[in-house]
């Protein structure tokens, strides 16, 4: 009893360092932590969740460490909500860093951007949440809900700037939608007029 005591107060302490502009509020059917001469971490688990201003992240198992807590690490079913910037993500594995205000994704994921009407899927992800910026890698496919139809596009690399609404294609990059195909070493789309640049070695197939 004295050390689930212990341990609770020292989560309360440990919590109570993050600036109350920066407040981290959590939940965990469990939850130990590690103190190791500077190495010090907080662990969640049993269906924990973790949210920080409009974000909130679940997983089965989150780790919070670094310098004010600053990192925010997540594996086993892995969620991320942010209804303020009307994103939600779904993975495996997650790490959060709160002071570079980036999220690393390096599993099989899937958006849904409610903003944009976009959904994506791919192996890896970097999402900046200061400038909106996305880098989606490994066999992305990407799905816009347009006035013509659904606009879908592949790639191994794809830059998706959420500020701007714009599209970067790279690496056996195709653009299928209206009934037309495009193809080119690197494509463009401009979400906000549904235009499409092409560059480098292009192909085609358009319905005349």
């Amino acid at each position: 009893m004295r050390k689930a005591i212990l341990a609770i107060l020292m989560l309360a302490y440990a919590l109570a360092a993050i600036s109350s502009a920066d407040t981290i509020t959590f939940n965990g059917g469990d939850s130990s932590i590690v103190l190791r001469n500077g190495r010090e971490s907080v662990v969640l688990s049993s269906g924990a969740s973790v949210s920080v201003g409009s974000l909130t992240i679940s997983a089965d198992t989150i780790t919070l460490s670094g310098d004010g807590w600053s990192r925010v690490e997540c594996s086993g079913n892995a969620s991320i909500t942010d209804d303020e910037r009307g994103i939600s993500i779904r993975t495996s594995t997650v790490f959060y860093d709160r002071n570079e205000e980036r999220i690393l994704i390096s599993s099989w994921f899937e958006v849904d951007d409610t903003v944009n009407a976009v959904s994506a899927t791919g192996a890896y992800l970097e999402y900046r949440l200061n400038d909106e910026h996305l880098q989606l890698d490994k066999s992305v496919t990407l799905m816009k809900d347009t006035d013509r139809g659904i606009m879908r596009c592949m790639a191994e690399s794809v830059v998706f700037s959420r500020g701007d609404n714009t599209l970067e294609l790279r690496g056996d990059a195709q653009v299928y939608w209206d009934g037309n195909e495009y193809g080119a070493e690197v494509i463009r789309v401009d979400l906000n007029t549904d235009s499409i640049t092409l560059e480098g070695r292009i192909r085609g197939n358009i319905n005349g």
